[in-house]
């Protein structure tokens, strides 16, 4: 029942129940009153006049007096009845509980108000209650809204809140405040390794140990996850805050016994101390944070202090990132095309697609730039697909203009979260359809560190690939995975030696004899292998030598956008071979497009970036105006170069013991063992 209904049949029940007590005033005062008066005077008056008279009528003035009495006695009934409901309704309302309905043995108008009564006042009872309650309620979530439910610690929220009330006492002082980011290193190991009832173990003792380390007027608060903070106020320097880091660190060597097992956990720190003000909380905790993840790139398990130039990197990736994601809609990614040669004939077989940023404040903007953060974004997935597409479509047109047999191939870069995507196969399947390219004139290139992740679904999505038609390349080889028995289970077709491996095959003859194990190694699987990062004609002579197929590199041509790549290679095809590379210098050998980052047009040997040269397709090319007949470069023939004492094969097998390996096996043996030892 509403409160308004409530309010109406209490009104209705206390009109009724006034209507009855005017009533019983009435039958008990007035009537009488005015009967005895007319009796004063009618028959009381008269008897002073004469005792015959009074006689006469000495029945009447008993008859009245009895008739009063009735009405006086009918009267107070009504009074007392309603006296005895009134009463009735109070032992209700004070017995009454929110949860029992009243009990009425009344079914007229009193009974209808005193259970209107009785429901208003278990409402009040009820409210009440509530009231008393809310002090507890209001302190529960009061701890829900500033405390962390697992560790008991203070939470972000009120973190930040005690950061913004001692950066305001600090400016009446000069004393600082300090703050610490720690975030734990691994920790998704032990989540998926013990299981996330572990991690919550780990979390409470970790943020027990933690108390510990500081002093009872200093917060320790968990932020998130793994991450915590720690807010250190009065401190003259920064030594107070680098000694409460390093006890922390002292605290974490005990190792976590956790079901049975020792734990060990490491933590990286930041610290951010407030030296210039004003400073804002969300900025002093940013500046911890970029510390923090300053002390992982370090190696974790220490911790590293702000520095203001250690900002600027931070912020300059987040304009990156926010520019890059609209960099396909503007148009403004590009695809310069390398070509790859036949080391013997000297002609052009292949062209690798790899993407630039045509930036529009920094200009043209090499791969290793901002691959690595599309990555992180996960852009990589319709930046790649649109590399993909301008690829095949550049590839059938050239096919169309210039017809060869066998016809040209195109290579595309996959990176580690295409090669994750389940609608890869769909989608190249769909490209190749749509630009009429033969499967077979596409190449896909994974380095060794992609391959071996999630190998199993890796396996099957190579696999299917292939069943299309497609070629598979590894790129970089020997920077990546040790062992070389993933060799003869993936479908793999070419092998390509990284540049670091060629740029010392004639001077060092650990590289040269790597070189010779992966030619020979590729060889004996039945495979074809490519040099990358050809730049003179010493190196081109040595992998004649050594018996390479096909090189790639500045010695051959530099990245060109599709209009102007073959006209670039006919020229130097007019121009003598050492003459084209002379003319070059070293910086431009290595980075023609951006002259402050000589590197560029290199990929890095590491594998941590492994596709920074490959994810970017090209502009429609406009028709090429060189004849029709396949590009051939000019190569001149130096003097056959010294071979290294290391190169020679492996030695045979001690007298009287017989190697019963295949030689594709002694020859991985021996490359891995070369690798392992560079």
């Amino acid at each position: 029942m509403g409160h308004n209904d409530m309010r109406r049949e209490v009104a209705f029940g206390g009109q009724r129940v006034r209507q009855k007590m005017i009533l019983a005033l009435t039958l008990s005062s007035v009537i009488p009153l005015l009967i005895l008066t007319y009796c004063f005077y009618a028959y009381l008056m008269p008897l002073f006049d004469g005792a015959r008279q009074a006689g006469g009528d000495g029945f009447a003035v008993p008859i009245l007096l009895l008739f009063t009495a009735l009405l006086m006695a009918g009267g107070g009934y009504v009074i007392y009845d309603l006296a005895t409901a009134l009463s009735r309704a109070a032992n209700i309302v004070s017995d009454a509980k929110p949860d029992a309905a009243p009990v009425i043995d009344r079914a007229d108008e009193i009974g209808t108000l005193v259970a209107s009564f009785s429901k208003m006042m278990a409402t009040i009872e009820q409210q009440a209650q509530e009231i008393n309650q809310f002090p507890q309620k209001l302190d529960q979530l009061t701890r829900q809204a500033f405390q962390d439910t697992l560790t008991a610690l203070p939470n972000r929220a009120l973190f930040m809140d005690r950061l913004a009330h001692a950066l305001a006492r600090t400016e009446r002082r000069a004393q600082h405040v300090a703050v610490l980011f720690l975030d734990i290193d691994r920790f998704k190991v032990i989540n998926d390794s013990l299981g996330h009832a572990v991690g919550d173990q780990v979390l409470g003792e970790l943020s027990r140990r933690l108390m510990d380390c500081v002093r009872p007027e200093d917060t320790v608060a968990r932020l998130g996850g793994d991450e915590f903070a720690v807010l250190l106020e009065d401190l003259d320097d920064l030594a107070g805050a680098t000694a409460v880091a390093e006890r922390v660190g002292k605290a974490l060597e005990t190792p976590f016994l956790l079901e049975g097992r020792e734990v060990v956990v490491t933590m990286s720190v930041g610290i951010a101390l407030n030296t210039r003000r004003p400073v804002l909380p969300e900025e002093l905790l940013r500046d911890a944070d970029l510390a923090m993840y300053r002390a992982k790139g370090k190696g974790k398990n220490r911790y590293e202090v702000f520095e203001p130039d250690t900002a600027a990197p931070a912020i300059h990736r987040l304009d990156l990132e926010l520019d890059l994601r609209s960099a396909v809609a503007r148009d403004e990614l590009r695809l310069h095309y390398q070509p790859v040669v036949h080391l013997e004939t000297g002609r052009v077989e292949e062209f690798e697609a790899l993407v630039r940023w045509q930036h529009k404040e920094r200009g043209l903007l090499p791969p290793d730039a901002f691959i690595g953060l599309t990555e992180e974004t996960g852009l990589i997935i319709p930046i790649g697909q649109w590399v993909l597409t301008e690829a095949c479509r550049q590839a059938r047109q050239w096919q169309e203009q210039r017809p060869s047999d066998p016809p040209l191939t195109i290579g595309v870069n996959l990176s580690a979260r295409q090669l994750q995507d389940p609608d890869l196969v769909k989608l190249v399947s769909g490209v190749l359809k749509d630009s009429g390219l033969d499967p077979r004139s596409l190449k896909f290139e994974i380095t060794e560190s992609v391959v071996m992740q999630d190998a199993p679904a890796t396996l099957a999505t190579l696999h299917a690939l292939r069943d299309l038609g497609i070629r598979l390349a590894i790129d970089d080889f020997g920077t990546g995975y040790s062992s070389l028995g993933y060799l003869k289970r993936f479908p793999i077709d070419t092998l390509k030696i990284d540049r670091s491996f060629v740029e010392g095959i004639v001077t060092d003859a650990e590289d040269a004899a790597i070189v010779q194990a992966v030619i020979s190694v590729a060889k004996s699987l039945g495979l074809s292998v490519t040099a990358e990062g050809i730049e003179n004609e010493a190196q081109l002579q040595r992998l004649r030598e050594l018996g390479c197929e096909r090189g790639q590199g500045f010695l051959f041509g530099h990245p060109r956008a599709a209009d102007i790549v073959f006209e670039s290679l006919e020229r130097q095809h007019d121009t003598p071979t050492r003459a084209v590379v002379a003319a070059a210098p070293d910086a431009e050998r290595v980075r023609p497009a951006v002259p402050a980052a000589p590197d560029a047009e290199r990929r890095p040997a590491v594998p941590a970036a492994p596709d920074a040269e490959r994810v970017r397709p090209a502009v429609p090319a406009a028709p090429a105006t060189a004849p029709a007949a396949m590009v051939r470069v000019a190569v001149a023939e130096p003097e056959p170069a010294p071979v290294p004492a290391s190169v020679a094969a492996p030695a045979p097998a001690p007298v009287g013991e017989t190697d019963t390996r295949r030689p594709s096996e002694i020859l991985q043996e021996r490359l891995a063992q070369l690798l392992n030892r560079r």
